[in-house]
């Protein structure tokens, strides 16, 4: 009987002893590993995503306030670019938009000159002209022209409330 007791004491020491070693190797593997390291950089690379997102936005905000009417691009091109047709069309609608506002400036000057006048009346008629092209309509298909005629837009309200 003694024999059978020192047999079931053996058996439980090696049986505690081999699940303490498994709790020391589920503790190890419960350490961060090497490809945890990944995950850090993969959240550090949102946080660079997210300044570069603020950057452009940035861009895109002094783009929008600039009244110089350059046309540049914007980030919706790189999705669907514009045509050369519908980039000449912008160029010439900017071109019109800036001739108009000159026009009043001019006028602003010289408020009694009756050229003046006159003049600001045709280039109003051909600023506004573009709203009813045919090439108008058939380039703002593209979200990235439309948006370019949204802030050429907004320019042109800002240049004559001016």
């Amino acid at each position: 009987m003694l024999k059978n007791y020192l047999f079931f004491i053996c058996l439980i020491f090696f049986g505690c002893s081999s699940n303490s070693e498994d709790n020391t190797s589920s503790f190890i593997d419960d350490l961060p590993s090497f490809n945890d390291s990944i995950v850090l950089e993969d959240s550090i690379s949102l946080v660079d995503t997210t300044a570069v997102q603020t950057q452009r936005d940035s861009i895109r905000k002094d783009y929008e306030e600039d009244l110089s009417l350059e046309i540049k691009e914007i980030e919706e091109e790189k999705e669907d670019p514009i045509t050369e047709e519908c980039k000449l069309l912008l160029e010439d609608y900017a071109a019109a938009i800036s001739s108009y506002s000159s026009i009043l400036g001019k006028i602003e000057a010289n408020q009694d000159n009756i050229n003046l006048i006159i003049a600001r009346s045709a280039q109003e008629e051909e600023m506004y002209s573009f709203s009813s092209d045919p090439s108008m309509f058939r380039c703002l298909q593209n979200p990235a022209f439309e948006k370019q005629v949204e802030i050429l837009n907004s320019k042109r309200d800002k240049l004559i409330s001016q």
